[in-house]
């Protein structure tokens, strides 16, 4: 689970994530890619493969917040990294719609790296 299938384009995206062990904590996305993303937070660390909700607005894209559902898949000193989870049965209701306000903002990035190379 920790391979990389995707590269990750760096942010700069406060958050909330609801983590049913402790309640909401704020985050801070780094980087993110179609398949996960990166969260600097000041909490402890937080127990691999946990199941938890990740709520943020991309004001760029979109004014409505956004939740997406995650497993937490690696811990380190900043943060934790997060893999989007997007089965069959949850592309069907509002993670489909996280999911594809993620792929406006990483389409919107590489066109601007485009622009500036």
């Amino acid at each position: 689970m920790n391979k990389r299938w995707n590269s990750r384009k760096p942010v700069d995206i406060n958050l909330v994530i609801n983590y049913p062990a402790i309640g909401l904590l704020r985050g801070k996305a780094t980087n993110i890619s179609h398949d996960g993303m990166f969260i600097e937070t000041v909490a402890a660390s937080l127990s691999h493969y946990s199941d938890i909700e990740i709520t943020l607005k991309i004001p760029a894209i979109s004014d409505t917040p956004i939740q997406i559902p995650a497993i937490i898949i690696h811990n380190s000193g900043k943060g934790f990294g997060v893999m989007f989870r997007n089965s069959a049965a949850e592309k069907k209701n509002s993670s489909n719609e996280g999911m594809n306000l993620i792929q406006q903002l990483l389409n919107q990035q590489q066109s601007q790296q485009k622009w500036a190379s």
